[in-house]
């Protein structure tokens, strides 16, 4: 196995975290977006004027992030079919979802572009592609929700003495799949923990997200690192007793 290419795929995610958190959260000042409620002419004021600039150059920087999380999910897939074995429906989900997901990101993230694009827009124009990019972001969480819950589903099945992800981890992982739900809520608020700025459509669940991803890559590259020096081990015995590498013990034929 690669395990270069391996790590490289898990660092993708870590780099679209990092590019998110500067970007969208930060520079584009969706730590603190425009409220659902804010309405046309300050809604139309906030992306052609105020945060305009603020929102091309971080919005530019979050569709660019979507790309590295592509390699990204794959790399989820392919670390959980070691454990899932032959026919991994769940951990094709997984790396399925997650490309899902990197598409939704970038086409949310030109909708922003397109709002803050022409400051001469009709404040009901901008308050629409504002409106469509946060449904389309938010009411994504079912992806996510998939996503999550197949990745726990493949981690839960990993009996070794010690498994690649802890299931204290799998298990927060499992109850961020269904607490996310929350980010429905959109669709029928515009005030409030449920609206799109909210704490419970917004907030937590993007933090979820964040513990999720950034988590679970983390324990999959200490996974690798113990496949690398695994085969270290193999190879050294191999070399003297012609025994193979070293390898998953519980996996399917």
């Amino acid at each position: 196995m690669n395990l270069r290419s391996q790590k490289a795929g898990l660092w993708c995610t870590w780099i679209f975290s990092a590019l998110t958190a500067v970007g969208w959260l930060g520079i584009a000042h969706f730590y603190q977006p425009a409220p659902a409620d804010l309405g046309l002419d300050a809604t139309k004021l906030w992306f052609s004027d105020t945060h305009r600039w603020d929102t091309l150059i971080g919005c530019s920087l979050f569709y660019i992030a979507a790309g590295f999380l592509t390699p990204g999910s794959i790399q989820f897939g392919l670390m959980l079919a070691k454990i899932e074995g032959r026919w991994p429906l769940w951990s094709l989900t997984t790396a399925v979802c997650g490309v899902f997901i990197s598409l939704i990101v970038f086409f949310n993230a030109c909708a922003w572009l397109v709002a803050a694009y022409r400051p001469e827009t009709g404040a009901d124009v901008i308050q629409s592609w504002s409106d469509w990019a946060w449904f389309a972001f938010l009411l994504g969480w079912i992806y996510l929700s998939i996503e999550m819950l197949a990745t726990a589903v493949v981690e839960l099945q990993d009996h070794r003495e010690q498994p690649m992800v802890p299931r204290w981890f799998s298990w927060f992982t499992v109850a961020g799949g269904v607490a996310i739900v929350t980010a429905a809520g959109p669709a029928f608020f515009k005030s409030g923990p449920f609206a799109y700025h909210g704490l419970l459509a917004f907030y937590m669940p993007v933090l979820v997200w964040g513990i999720y991803l950034n988590g679970t890559a983390w324990f999959m590259y200490r996974e690798l690192e113990r496949e690398a020096l695994g085969g270290a081990l193999g190879v050294q015995a191999g070399s003297s007793s012609g025994s193979p590498a070293v390898r998953y013990s519980h996996m399917r034929s």
